[in-house]
């Protein structure tokens, strides 16, 4: 027997949904894909609930739910040492099962996302625990417990200059908002604030709605999602293994080069790095989206991750192609 399942809502460290969706009944709907709080540990959240209720620090996601997609909430350290990265070999061997769509000749996998380099003009990375573990891929800490993605810090002179971010991979675009405020937090600025609701198409505070459409799972109708990352980007890519779409959050505000629709290809420039939405200070939070909506993947490779191989990097480190 299957029970229909109305309109419970997530809310994520990056995204929010709201859905119809039948599901067994021993799957109620009641689980929560995660929560978020700003600023734990100096990562970007985007976690979310599934109509039930969960450790706000938590932001995962649960295979078939549509979620709400929250934002991301501390920058991991713009001044960062270099050793913050993480040592050479942890993103796995070049090529090894990773996105395709880059140029011909180079190997398939993710590109780095941003125009910098950790231990220079990066500063700390925050790295995913998409496991809740509490452990990231190196054995090391995460960006914070439940960290849903990598952040990439940079100083405020390089936002201020502009830092771009570019498409990890080839795709098209599904959601593009731009227009919020870009040096969050602020406690006087609306846009750094949390809204009250989350509703289809909503952009109250830091948080941005997409319409309810077909983002559940993998394309299915009925869900929306919310994501306090500000000014967003959601690229699907086809055909990548292990890859069904990455995110970009926190965006400086009128450099969003992209729509909805648009086709892009893998190292074009998309917008800049900031600090809009659930942010502490500059930096791009990038996640990736494994087999459907938010469902999360791990790109990096590591003995305590739960990705043991192969990297979804084209490089190893991945900002050296």
């Amino acid at each position: 027997m299957r029970t229909t399942v109305y309109g419970f809502a997530l809310v994520l460290f990056g995204f929010f949904a709201a859905c119809s969706i039948e599901t067994d009944d021993d799957d109620n709907g009641t689980d929560a894909t995660g929560g978020v709080t700003p600023g734990t540990s100096g990562a970007s959240n985007s976690g979310g609930t599934t109509g039930g209720t969960r450790d706000p620090n938590d932001e995962g996601g649960a295979a078939g739910h549509a979620a709400v997609a929250g934002g991301s909430g501390t920058a991991p350290g713009a001044a960062g040492a270099a050793g913050e990265a993480g040592a050479p070999g942890e993103a796995g061997a070049p090529g090894a099962g990773g996105a395709s769509g880059g140029p011909d000749g180079e190997p398939l996998g993710l590109s780095w996302p941003i125009d910098c380099l950790p231990g220079d003009t990066c500063g700390g990375i925050g790295y995913p625990d998409t496991d809740e573990d509490g452990v990231a891929h190196d054995c090391g800490d995460p960006g914070y417990f439940g960290h849903q993605g990598t952040d990439i810090g940079i100083p405020f002179e390089a936002q201020v200059a502009g830092t771009a971010v570019r498409a990890a991979a080839d795709g098209v675009v599904l959601f593009a908002f731009d227009g919020k405020y870009d040096q969050c937090p602020d406690a006087d600025e609306p846009d750094c604030q949390e809204p009250p609701t989350y509703e289809p198409g909503g952009t109250t505070g830091n948080t941005v709605c997409t319409p309810v459409g077909p983002y559940c799972g993998t394309g299915e109708e009925g869900c929306f999602w919310c994501f306090a990352g500000g000014n967003v980007i959601v690229i699907r890519h086809e055909g990548v293994p292990g890859v069904f779409a990455t995110r970009y959050d926190h965006l400086k505000k009128g450099s969003v080069l992209v729509q909805p629709g648009d086709a892009v290809s893998r190292g074009q420039k998309i917008a800049e790095a900031a600090s809009a939405g659930n942010s502490t200070g500059p930096h791009l939070h990038f996640e990736v989206w494994g087999t459907g909506f938010y469902e999360l993947a791990d790109p990096w490779v590591g003995a305590c991750g739960p990705n043991t191989g192969p990297s979804l990097w084209a490089y190893d480190p991945p900002w050296s192609g």
